[in-house]
């Protein structure tokens, strides 16, 4: 029995160095998916999978494409009322670590942007989504994605 605790004991001693490495391996591992796991999320790569496409210059797919002349005069009423709005300033909080889809979910809350699939498609394709900021923001109604985006990462 004294035999066998005694090659018990150097199994283990001669075995630690191999324990304790692949422990550190696979925290190390854990530890780097989930702070990558934001830029890769299924939110970011959905937002890239729904691009317009683009045919003689002219964008389809959007929301508004197929209305008649009658539709739209209670669409230019919509945009005299936004134009009006468009001076008043929203003023947002981003969370520290926000992740470029919960900042288009306060963008989208706040009635910044349409959709927050397109805000993180915007700044994918600006190449700004590991550049936007955290913080206290005061931004314009009506201001357009281009420019909500230069004051995040400003």
């Amino acid at each position: 029995m004294k035999r066998f605790f005694e090659g018990l004991k150097d199994i283990l001693y001669d075995g630690i160095d191999y324990i304790m490495m692949a422990v550190i391996i696979v925290i190390v591992a854990l530890i780097i998916n989930w702070r990558l796991g934001g830029l890769f999320a299924k939110d970011g790569l959905d937002a890239i999978s729904k691009k317009p496409t683009v045919s003689n210059g002219e964008v389809k797919n959007k929301p508004n494409d197929n209305k008649n002349s009658t539709e739209n005069t209670g669409d230019a009423k919509k945009d005299n009322i936004s134009n009006e709005n468009s001076d008043a300033l929203v003023k947002i909080t981003i969370p520290k670590g926000s992740l470029p889809s919960k900042i288009g979910d306060i963008l989208a809350d706040n009635g910044l942007v349409k959709d927050k699939d397109e805000f993180v498609k915007k700044a994918i394709d600006m190449k700004l989504e590991t550049k936007l900021k955290y913080g206290e923001f005061e931004i314009p109604k009506g201001s357009s994605m281009e420019e909500i985006l230069q004051i995040l990462t400003k």
